[in-house]
């Protein structure tokens, strides 16, 4: 069961309650997994597996008071430049948020890094307890890049491929 001091946190900060908030975070992670797919697509899955190795954002889930804090959200700006690439994606994305929830899009700019945070937080968690040899495909499954499918194919060839190349 997921921790939920840090959304508990976040809901105080921003007076939002606590079933809005799910389904802010249930549209951000949307958004999220599907620029995560598209970086895994474009041959970042080393990087993504790199930057969860080096993953800070787990910390915020261990203090879940600091999630509100300067330091989670540059965490998660950090994360968003990476994932969705773009500041104009983002804002667009809280306008979009901001439509179909009536929260105000000011707030839900804050609230959009926070939640980049806590995605790289708990996907590091979850891949720190599985054995190193798994996480690869761990990611994929998480990221709904199933066996068989072109996008995982393209993967598992372009790693076939790179390793062949330096050998």
């Amino acid at each position: 069961p997921l921790d939920q001091r840090p959304l508990q946190e976040i809901g105080v900060k921003y007076s939002l309650h606590q079933e809005l908030l799910h389904r802010v975070m249930e549209l951000y992670l949307e958004a999220m997994l599907k620029g995560l797919q598209d970086n895994v697509r474009y041959g970042g899955l080393d990087a993504l597996m790199d930057a969860l190795g080096r993953n800070k954002s787990a910390e915020f889930l261990k203090y879940p008071d600091q999630i509100i804090e300067s330091k989670a959200i540059d965490n998660g700006n950090y994360v968003l430049g990476h994932v969705l690439k773009e500041k104009d994606i983002s804002r667009d994305l809280a306008t979009s948020v901001s439509r179909r929830t009536g929260i105000e899009q000011d707030t839900l700019e804050i609230v959009l890094p926070i939640t980049a945070t806590l995605m790289m937080g708990r996907l590091g968690l979850y891949l720190d307890d599985i054995e190193a040899s798994q996480q690869r495909d761990t990611l994929l499954d998480i990221l709904h890049i199933e066996e068989g499918t072109s996008l995982r194919e393209m993967i598992l060839q372009k790693q076939k491929e790179l390793y062949e190349a330096g050998h």
